[in-house]
């Protein structure tokens, strides 16, 4: 395998010290005495300076815009709009507009959004490419313009100052995000602070212009350098690769070759000038025929004849060419070499289904489907901050199903546990979409209800406890009439209380309500544990049976 190009945190690191002398250099001129340059021999710097970023952020535009359309690098169109963006700073420098955030502010963002795109390996086909900068040179357009017409411009200018802030604060995590676009991030964020503590004309304004112009500077170098190969620990050949006579290549999310085994050196004659090369250039195949991400698929007009297999895992793309009057032992290997990627891709693809299942399992109650225990009290610890943060009420209801252990050994374990999922499903029905449910034990349940006092909590429990005894469960060929046994507490608005305390207070209620022989409902502390009266002789609190409770 051949190239090497060390990157990691060092590189993200000198290029954030390389942008901080700049910053300090505005910090202290920021306190210093305001010092214009009009009406004095140095005049001429801040038009020169605005001259240069307008010369240099055409080419960093250029350079990125062509290379992005070959290609569809999402990271090197959106590189192409921020530098577009810059071209308008200089724009309106020269004409003496002073509201430079929204171009600046359209340069950071794009800046971070390029970071994303190259993070992601983002790349789409030609057509989209040129549709998505015709939209992004509208847009610098229509930036540029809001801040050199006189109307917008003044509309805008009570906003220039958070818009700056929001622009260095972009740039910054662009260059945080970003692997190519560090310095230049960095660069930019200097630049929109620079202008945020500029005074009209002042030393301030030239720092920006400056800091803008070594931005599209570090730009054009790492464009028009050609980048060599990645560090060992991103390198994605596998090792079956040595051993193939087929050629094997691997480019990265730009589609810039990375990596190569021996036999790809002597059939396209590739040395180490060859890194960086792109891949329509090398293999003469189009970005319109690259396969989906984690897919695959195999060009027939490749360069001399030859077939290419091209396999795409995230912005990778490994290519295997070969010639068609290969011995049959090297086409074998060739196919475990595509065997061997493919099932690589499968595993990742396992792995994300597992991990989402996992997630699920920790969240759900696998018996009744709903909340586990850890999840609602999650659910609950973040309804009580709520509650005390915006005082409004809140109430918990704990339910136990009456003799539980009873019906266990008289039925056995299959019996309680088609008990629990018919209690579950009830009290689903009766729920609202605010609300939440959860399992708090082995035989019980517990309800949280936002923004509900206790005149609500009460009818909504009187009329879960008798939808739940309204109807018979069946239990193999008997219906078994199951009652239960409801426990409640309520937080009232401005009450300094946690959720320890609360569930004290429910657990207490329920236990009183057991206590007195279940089939009941009991009120917490603050009600003195009343526990209502027994109300099996009139209908159900909110009306007779509805179509919901019959088919459940």
């Amino acid at each position: 395998m051949h190239g090497s190009r060390p990157t990691g945190a060092w590189s993200r690191g000198v290029a954030l010290l390389a942008a901080a002398l700049p910053l300090v250099v505005v910090a202290a001129l920021a306190v210093l005495p305001p010092a214009t340059l009009d009406g004095t021999p140095l005049a001429w710097l801040p038009p020169l300076a605005a001259a240069a970023l307008l010369f240099v952020a055409t080419l960093g535009a250029l350079a990125a815009m062509v290379p992005g359309i070959r290609t569809g690098s999402g990271e090197s169109l959106l590189a192409a709009g921020a530098s577009a963006a810059l071209v308008g700073v200089a724009v309106n420098e020269l004409t003496g507009s002073r509201v430079q955030a929204p171009a600046l502010l359209l340069a950071s963002m794009l800046l971070a959004g390029a970071a994303i795109a190259e993070r992601a390996g983002a790349a789409i086909g030609r057509r989209a490419a040129i549709a998505t900068v015709v939209a992004l040179l509208a847009l610098v357009e229509t930036a540029v313009l809001a801040g050199l017409v006189p109307g917008p411009a003044d509309a805008l200018a009570p906003y220039a100052t958070a818009g700056l802030a929001a622009a260095a604060v972009l740039a910054l995590a662009a260059a945080v995000v970003g692997r190519v676009d560090m310095t230049t991030a960095a660069l930019v964020a200097v630049a929109a602070v620079a202008f945020l503590v500029d005074r009209g004309h002042t030393l301030e304004s030239m720092v920006g212009l400056i800091a803008l112009i070594g931005s599209q500077l570090v730009a054009l170098r790492g464009r028009l350098e050609p980048e060599e190969a990645v560090d060992e620990a991103d390198q994605i050949l596998p090792e079956l690769a040595g051993r193939l006579d087929d050629a094997v290549l691997a480019f990265d999310g730009h589609l810039r070759l990375r990596e190569w085994n021996a036999a790809a050196s002597g059939l396209l004659g590739l040395d180490a000038a060859s890194a960086g090369t792109r891949l329509e250039d090398l293999l003469g195949v189009s970005v319109a025929e690259l396969p989906s991400v984690d897919g695959t698929a195999v060009a027939h007009r490749a360069v001399g004849g030859l077939e290419v297999a091209m396999h795409r895992s995230g912005g990778k793309v490994i290519a295997v060419v070969r010639d068609p009057g290969v011995p049959p032992e090297a086409d074998q290997l060739a196919r475990e070499l595509r065997s061997t990627i493919e099932e690589l891709l499968r595993a990742r693809r396992t792995i994300e289904l597992q991990r989402t299942e996992l997630e699920r399992l920790a969240t759900v109650d696998l018996l009744t489907g709903v909340e586990s225990r850890s999840a609602i009290i999650d659910r609950l610890r973040m309804e009580v901050a709520q509650a005390r943060r915006y005082d409004h009420p809140l109430a918990v209801l704990l339910l136990d199903v009456d003799g539980f252990r009873d019906l266990n050994a008289t039925h056995g374990i299959g019996a309680g546990d088609a008990v629990l999922r018919e209690v579950a499903l009830r009290m689903r029905l009766r729920v609202r979409e605010a609300d939440a449910l959860g399992r708090a034990g082995s035989d019980g349940f517990i309800a949280v209800l936002p923004h509900t006092d206790e005149t609500g909590a009460v009818s909504f429990a009187d009329a879960l406890r008798n939808r739940l005894a309204l109807r018979p469960i069946a239990i193999g060929d008997e219906l078994t009439k199951v009652t239960v046994s409801i426990g409640l507490a309520t937080m009232r608005p401005g009450e300094e209380l946690d959720v320890d305390g609360l569930l004290t207070r429910v657990e207490e209620a329920l236990a009183s309500a057991r206590g007195a022989g279940g089939d009941r409902i009991a009120l917490d502390r603050l009600h003195g544990l009343v526990r209502l009266e027994d109300r099996r002789g009139r209908e159900p609190a909110d009306g007779p049976e509805t179509a919901q409770d019959k088919g459940s």
